[in-house]
């Protein structure tokens, strides 16, 4: 009996669902389309918190001291991080670091291992729009880290690095030129650090723009004229003022007839030298 109840059940779902879905759309309620609002204005939903006591203090360089005595003069708990004496090592490093910048010293612990030749190749990239005068980007080497660059700037441009920051980008997809399958050479490395004192690129020369544009445009028709099919073989390419360009010879006519006994006598004539040079005469 249960599965006789569970059946008939089953069977009048389905069919209201197909007579739900089967209607038909003229007895729809009708309704006015200036009436609907597709997206309310949501208010009141979000509570609206006080700010953070630790949020207040901005004005001073050790605030953690500041912020302590503010959560304990409202009373509330002190975070995990502002209770200990962060503030005191932070003064300490600090006096020690302007004292060793006055002095002309590294601000850093400067690595024991002497390497007078490095076979690392570090390249001054121009920055991004989101970099400031007081950074500068470089392309490093994949096994350099932190250390290594604000070593090598200190030791060798006697640049000194505040901050350092590690970018590992992907490389590029490439495709081969047999088999056209997209492969990916290896990943590379780019670290910004920041600067005591500003640095920007200088503007590029006019000319130097101009013909930088004009060698590419050469090169892009010489690669045209390369890679031709067909008759664009026979083109003549302007590409470095005609520099790829076959010598055009004269093309004169010779009938077959006459082309064959010519062609034989000079057979004969080449044999004849080569003979006579072997034999020295």
């Amino acid at each position: 009996m249960k599965f006789l109840s569970s059946l008939v059940s089953t069977a009048s779902a389905t069919g209201r669902r197909f007579i739900h879905h089967r209607e038909n759309f003229r007895r729809y309620p009708k309704v006015n389309i200036n009436d609907v609002e597709l997206e309310k204005p949501r208010f009141g939903f979000r509570k609206v918190r006080e700010p953070l006591i630790s949020q207040s203090v901005k004005e001073t360089l050790f605030p953690n001291t500041e912020i302590k005595r503010r959560y304990l003069k409202a009373g509330k708990p002190v975070p995990i991080k502002y209770r200990y004496i962060n503030d005191k090592i932070g003064r300490r490093n600090y006096e020690k670091y302007q004292e060793e910048v006055a002095l002309g010293l590294p601000h850093f612990r400067v690595g024991e291992k002497k390497i007078y030749f490095p076979k690392g190749r570090i390249c001054l990239l121009r920055p991004n729009a989101k970099h400031t005068p007081y950074q500068a980007k470089f392309l490093v080497p994949r096994n350099f880290n932190k250390m290594d660059l604000r070593d090598y700037l200190w030791h060798v441009y006697g640049l000194r690095a505040l901050n350092v920051t590690v970018q590992l980008l992907h490389a590029k997809f490439q495709r081969g030129p047999d088999d056209h399958a997209r492969y990916r050479g290896p990943q590379y490395k780019k670290m910004t650090i920041d600067m005591e004192e500003p640095f920007i690129w200088p503007e590029l020369p006019q000319s130097v723009v101009e013909n930088a544009s004009k060698t590419f445009d050469n090169q892009l028709m010489a690669l045209e004229q390369k890679t031709a099919t067909g008759s664009d073989k026979l083109k003549p390419s302007d590409a470095f003022d005609g520099l790829y360009n076959k010598p055009v010879l004269v093309d004169q006519f010779i009938p077959r007839r006459a082309r064959k006994p010519v062609e034989a006598r000079d057979d004969v004539n080449a044999e004849k030298e080569m003979v006579m040079s072997h034999l020295g005469l």
